[in-house]
């Protein structure tokens, strides 16, 4: 690699299974001498936008990785019950006929924001547990998101005028 060239990490979904298993594959390849941390630019959603955040924290992987193998006994994550099979029913028949992804993404904004929850103040807690700091790092961090009403992307930095915290959440 040149040295004007420009490395950015780029992390996805899973929920708290996406979390572990991105966080448990960057220590390993840490492990084996590549320096993920060397990227110029962060970026994640949902499970990525978690754990781009915790690495760009100063946190070492390896302790990361150990919340993940030996998690504390309180834990602030929120239980699930999740039947997949019924969401992608209720979800397929409002998906029909919509050919671009910003209308796909509305209506699934639109089932999300309909779906009973925890209120948000309590999935604040979770997410804020989940953070070694709350601060947005000196590091080239994006979080991208989804404008649930509007399907519309959303990316949020460090002057977004978003605390990180609120960004992760997103």
């Amino acid at each position: 690699m040149a040295a004007n060239d420009k490395r950015a990490l780029v992390l996805g979904g899973g929920g708290v299974a996406g979390i572990a298993w991105e966080t448990g594959l960057l220590f390993g390849l840490a492990e084996r001498g590549v320096d993920v941390l060397a990227a110029d630019l962060f970026v994640g959603t949902s499970a990525g936008a978690t754990v781009a955040a915790q690495i760009t924290s100063n946190v070492p992987l390896g302790t990361l990785y150990d919340a993940h193998v030996f998690p504390p006994e309180q834990s602030t994550e929120l239980a699930v019950d999740f039947d997949r099979e019924k969401m992608m029913a209720e979800i397929a028949p409002r998906l029909a006929g919509l050919t671009t992804a910003t209308e796909m993404r509305a209506a699934i904004g639109r089932y999300a924001l309909a779906a009973p929850t925890v209120p948000e103040r309590r999935r604040r807690e979770v997410i804020e547990a989940r953070l070694p700091s709350r601060d947005w790092p000196p590091q080239a961090l994006r979080i991208v998101a989804v404008e649930a009403s509007t399907g519309e992307e959303r990316i949020f930095a460090n002057d977004s005028d978003v605390t990180l915290v609120d960004a992760v959440a997103a």
